[in-house]
């Protein structure tokens, strides 16, 4: 007994005058490990009191939003945790340990409540990375700090697309402990950042911390709740979409305009009309495969589309009635169509000056009353296919503005509301 305490003796004096003084303190540490682990048993609850469920505090530290996957109906995000709670088997008193008021463990080696995230697009999380290391302070209060990408569904609302929110929450609950062992609460009413970098594609609005006890079968279970509501920044939808689109569209009208002598009208709107499908494939991969709603803007271009195949047939039509033999006669219907329009033969101007010209006997009253005369006969014997075709032209040109005004409006309002 006497040589031990000599040789634990020489060791004390060995280490105060040869080496540094951490080293003596590293040397405290080692006994204040072995003291604490020597019957530790991490899977024991830590609890003094078996009665008494054991307090697990649970905060974020939010970095970034990382990802919103319509396709997938998922966000993710970067953060990391701060995890709390006392440690009844790791306090020491800290007087006999004056310099050492906190260690470093692994979580391996120690109890981790097994709070997890919930509702995971592959896996259950679990939030005690073994890997990770935990910080116990004297008193018995241990804490860890979980860092991951953690990944959740997300019903992903696409109505107004490029203009919605989208509302989504991060749900953390202990997986086999009841509120009657283990009680989860927070310190914040929204999610820390301090850290957080924006989105290049979503704006945050809105955050929030909800506490909640679910309960399940006799018993119920605490969730913490992280709330985040986004707004989709709508600039690079607008100006590389939704612009193209609309110019497109206009397109669309003009090709009314075209004389049909070009021969290009219909090549102009079959043109159009390509382009407008390729824009709706666009549009439509980006959105989700599967969905209990559409997109306005999906069908705004969806009608658009329809618009250029029906300016397509009018197009075939007009030219058709614009080729036609002169020898043919032309309906009634045909006739009111051109009257309604104003439609005018070029050549009917010079006819009736000539007229007017060898006519000189005639006062000006009777001039006036031939003119006249000779006006309403030919408005209706001297109607042609052409001016059929011409007036075909003049009420497509207005229906297609109406149409595209229409839809235009209809878009901002859905949108917007």
């Amino acid at each position: 007994m006497g040589t031990s305490r000599s040789n634990a003796l020489f060791l004390a004096v060995t280490c105060i005058q040869y080496y540094l003084p951490i080293t003596c303190l590293n040397l405290k540490e080692v006994n204040l490990h072995k003291e604490l682990f020597d019957k530790y048993n991490q899977n024991v609850m830590p609890q003094e009191n078996k009665s008494a469920p054991i307090e697990v505090t649970l905060d974020m530290v939010l970095m970034s939003i990382d990802e919103v996957d319509e396709k997938r109906q998922t966000i993710s995000i970067k953060a990391f945790l701060e995890i709390q709670w006392h440690d009844a088997f790791l306090s020491w008193n800290s007087s006999k340990y004056p310099e050492i008021s906190r260690i470093n463990v692994k979580n391996s080696d120690i109890w981790i409540p097994d709070v997890v995230l919930r509702d995971t697009y592959d896996k259950l999380t679990d939030l005690g990375q073994i890997d990770g290391k935990a910080n116990v302070e004297s008193s018995g209060l241990v804490t860890i700090w979980p860092y991951s990408i953690y990944t959740v569904t997300c019903k992903v609302f696409i109505g107004k697309f490029p203009f919605d929110k989208q509302s989504c929450q991060f749900d953390f609950q202990s997986w086999s402990h009841s509120r009657s062992d283990l009680v989860l609460k927070s310190k914040q009413k929204k999610p820390g950042l301090k850290v957080y970098k924006e989105s290049g594609e979503w704006d945050l609005v809105s955050t929030k911390v909800e506490l909640e006890s679910r309960p399940y079968g006799n018993d119920s279970w605490d969730h913490v709740l992280f709330h985040f509501e986004l707004k989709r920044k709508s600039l690079y939808h607008v100006m590389n979409v939704f612009v193209p689109v609309l110019c497109i569209s206009v397109l669309s009208i003009v090709s009314f305009l075209l004389p049909s002598e070009s021969g290009e009208r219909v090549t102009f709107s079959i043109s159009i009309f390509l382009t407008l499908a390729v824009f709706l494939t666009t549009v439509n991969s980006s959105m989700p495969e599967s969905s209990d709603e559409v997109a306005s803007f999906s069908v705004y271009v969806g009608l658009q589309l329809f618009g250029s195949a029906l300016t397509i047939m009018l197009t075939i039509i007009s030219l058709n009635l614009f080729h036609r033999d002169e020898s043919r006669s032309i309906p009634k219907l045909f006739k009111m169509l051109v009257n309604i329009c104003g439609v005018q033969n070029p050549n009917d101007e010079y006819h009736i000056t000539m007229d007017v010209q060898n006519e000189n006997t005639i006062n000006c009253q009777n001039e006036a009353s031939a003119n006249e005369h000779i006006k309403l006969g030919k408005e209706n014997d001297n109607v042609t296919w052409r001016m059929v075709s011409s007036a075909l032209d003049k009420l497509c040109l207005f229906s297609a503005i109406f149409w595209h005004i229409i839809l235009t409006a209809s878009l901002m309002i859905s949108v917007t509301n």
